[in-house]
């Protein structure tokens, strides 16, 4: 229901700027508007992928670059000197990124192996690949900034879903997680239980 007003609220906010931005505004100015609009809420409709792509499309040779780059932009949205945006314009610039969206941690996959012992040492291995319940170091610092922010719509980032059990990484480095079922029969009612493992706003 929260997420369902705040969609709401944020549409005709959208719409609002954007009727008026047609009058007062260039293009270019309401593009970076939009761009602190969108990035300033976790529900980001399809009518903020124009901005949101030009935004994350400016890329610098270094990465000082880009942020400067990114800001200089967003700057030029009339209102980011307004009292509190500065500090919104610097935690877009500083932590937003494309591979943190809800979207994006849903399909951000990490093996999960469920082991069936039927002898010595001896397993039925059903291998599947699930929603990986770890949020990555900078969607966290990005989520931190953002959600604090005075001026955002943010709310709390929640992985739904059924343990994965303990982690382990093979020879290689690489992590997956093991699940021990007593029974086939249990091995697939965990994978099927593990399907439906995400990420969602509370």
């Amino acid at each position: 229901m929260k997420s369902l007003k705040i969609t709401i609220v944020f549409l005709l906010v959208f719409i609002s700027i954007k009727n008026s931005a047609q009058a007062e505004l260039s293009n270019i100015q309401t593009l970076a508007c939009e761009t602190i609009l969108c990035l300033s809420s976790a529900v980001q409709p399809a009518e903020c992928n124009p901005a949101l792509s030009y935004f994350y499309g400016i890329r610098g040779d270094k990465i000082s670059d880009t942020l400067d780059l990114r800001r200089a932009f967003l700057n030029k949205c009339p209102d980011s000197s307004a009292p509190g945006m500065p500090s919104l314009v610097s935690a877009i610039v500083n932590y937003s990124s494309p591979f943190c969206t809800l979207e994006s941690l849903n399909n951000n996959l990490v093996e999960v192996r469920i082991l069936v012992k039927y002898g010595r040492n001896k397993y039925h291995v059903k291998t599947i690949k699930v929603v990986d319940p770890e949020l990555p170091a900078a969607c966290r610092n990005y989520y931190n900034a953002l959600i604090n922010h005075e001026y955002t719509a943010y709310s709390q980032l929640s992985y739904i879903g059924t343990d994965l059990g303990s982690k382990m990484e093979d020879d290689d480095g690489n992590e997956f997680y093991v699940i021990h079922a007593d029974s086939q029969k249990e091995q697939n009612e965990i994978a099927a239980a593990l399907s439906d493992n995400h990420w969602e706003w509370n």
